[in-house]
């Protein structure tokens, strides 16, 4: 007997576009994932094909979908929703070249605007597939990410973790617009950002997790760090009350300065480091007003150099919040702050 998915993914914010890859451990992890997923095509007229892997089959995932979908059974048979195995479908397609692949998911989509969908939504596990020889199919997926974007198109991708090391993890949500990976119990979105590669789809989630509405600071410090917590496991420790409950205003300082700090780590610090550790600690402060006090620590390098000038980084450091020291070591960097709520 499956499991009621009672941690279900809330995904009806995916758009047209988007090509998420999902970090898994378990088949009850792709569980909460794909069965929303899909359920969430069929509900908005998709035409769906969801390729099943040897941790989760087909027959589990027709078991959970029909569970999950009162009419799917009647789906399946007018062939609104496909479940295939990863065999099958690497069988068919995978001796196409990537432009073949690509063709074929465009032609598919042709299709089924023409017979009245109002698009298509792909996703799966195919792991074991690319074991082999991961920098093919990465250079698949980028084309994807590519061609897919302004498509009446949804993609999820699902990779597994234990199958991934952290470079794996990183060049993978960078091939797509963003990631999933499970954090505190709950599917958050995750990503790479790069100061001078901003994503037009770097403002991920639901929207009301973004603007307007009080943020919690895990949230947001997670929107940053979540992929390298899962890239470099032991490396990272965030340190700090669970519920701090920031508003708009003041996540909106905060996210640049954080913003700053995490380019700035993976570009030069401890995240481009093997042996680099990172620790980010924070308290807050109440004593007549509400002060939030974050400390973030850099240590493990070796040959750091010394900034000779104040760099565009720390003048935004300097703007987007209050009382900003920061302090470099031949083996690490402190920078220390404080921000009004």
């Amino acid at each position: 007997m499956h499991s009621s998915h009672r941690s279900h993914a809330g995904l009806d914010w995916l758009r047209a576009g988007d090509h998420v890859c999902q970090f898994y451990a378990s088949a009850e992890d792709l569980a909460e994932v794909l069965i929303p997923f899909f359920k969430a095509g069929l509900e908005r007229n998709e035409s769906c094909l969801w390729i099943a892997g040897n941790l989760y089959g087909v027959e589990r995932a027709s078991s959970d979908m029909r569970a999950a979908v009162a009419d799917f059974d009647q789906r399946a048979t007018v062939g609104q929703i496909q479940i295939v195995d990863q065999g099958e479908w690497h069988a068919k397609y995978g001796a196409l070249s990537v432009a073949g692949r690509v063709q074929s998911f465009l032609s598919w989509k042709d299709g089924a605007l023409a017979s009245g969908y109002t698009g298509i939504r792909s996703g799966g596990d195919l792991s074991s597939l690319h074991e082999g020889n991961l920098d093919a199919f990465l250079d698949y997926e980028r084309a994807v990410d590519n061609a897919f974007q302004h498509q009446p198109i949804v993609a999820l991708c699902c990779y597994c973790l234990t199958k991934c090391s952290g470079k794996c993890l990183l060049d993978a949500v960078a091939c797509h617009g963003f990631g999933l990976a499970k954090r505190r119990g709950r599917w958050m979105p995750v990503g790479v950002w790069h100061r001078e590669r901003p994503s037009p789809r770097a403002e991920y989630g639901p929207p009301a997790s973004r603007w307007g509405h009080e943020t919690e600071l895990i949230d947001l410090i997670e929107e940053l760090l979540a992929i390298y917590v899962l890239a470099y496991p032991g490396r990272i420790t965030l340190d700090g009350a669970q519920h701090i409950a920031l508003p708009a205003s003041s996540a909106a300082k905060l996210r640049p300065a954080l913003r700053e700090l995490t380019a700035n780590a993976e570009k030069f610090g401890a995240l481009a480091n093997p042996q680099g550790v990172l620790s980010v600690k924070w308290h807050l402060s109440v004593n007549g007003s509400r002060r939030l006090s974050v400390t973030w620590t850099e240590r493990g390098m070796s040959g750091l150099t010394f900034p000779d000038r104040i760099g565009r980084g720390t003048q935004v450091l300097a703007g987007a919040v209050e009382n900003c020291v920061r302090v470099f070591e031949p083996t690490g960097m402190r920078c220390a702050f404080e921000l009004s709520l």
